[in-house]
């Protein structure tokens, strides 16, 4: 036999996120033999019943653009960026920005930005202590993102102050760096 069940409830809120049922709660069963009502009190919270209310839930996301580039390794271009570059004009720090990109990119470097920026009498900055004393700035970041959209220059590996480096091809001057292709 198929048995139907019914149940009815009413419940007030409270403004203090409470619920209660109410005095009265009826429960039926209906088959061809018995009819049951029963009258149950009882007073329940809502936390306890309800799922949680749905929260924005604030997550790291972490970005990857094109050429797998995380959010960190823009943030650490940046700061390598300023320590080099912090005096330079903006086209200035877009070519430090492009000499690390590259480096990724060309088969001579490292795959990574981090084993490129750490790679051994890379760069000046990462030994001299220079970027202890730089923070991460949202302008060098914005800069970052940019050239990860549209390249300034894709020749530039290498870059010096003062004259070109021993390595590489010379190319052009912006500021005080000199800046080098691979070949």
């Amino acid at each position: 036999m198929k048995n139907l069940l019914l149940l009815f409830v009413s419940c007030s809120v409270l403004l203090a996120g409470a619920a209660t049922v109410p005095d009265r709660q009826e429960i039926e069963v209906e088959t061809p033999e018995v009819v049951t009502v029963q009258e149950v009190k009882t007073d329940i919270w809502v936390e306890e019943f309800l799922p949680e209310p749905e929260r924005p839930v604030k997550r790291e996301i972490e970005e990857i653009q094109e050429n797998d580039i995380s959010e960190k390794d823009i943030e650490l271009i940046a700061l390598v960026t300023m320590a080099e570059a912090e005096g330079e004009p903006e086209e200035g720090k877009r070519l430090v920005i492009d000499t690390i990109l590259n480096r990724v990119d060309s088969e001579h470097f490292p795959d990574t930005v981090y084993d490129v920026i750490y790679q051994p009498n890379q760069f000046t900055s990462m030994w001299n202590g220079r970027t202890d004393r730089c923070e991460v700035r949202e302008d060098f970041v914005a800069l970052v993102k940019d050239e990860l959209e549209s390249r300034y220059n894709s020749e530039c590996v290498f870059f010096r102050t003062s004259h070109y480096s021993k390595y590489g091809v010379p190319m052009f001057q912006i500021g005080n760096h000199y800046f080098s292709s691979y070949n």
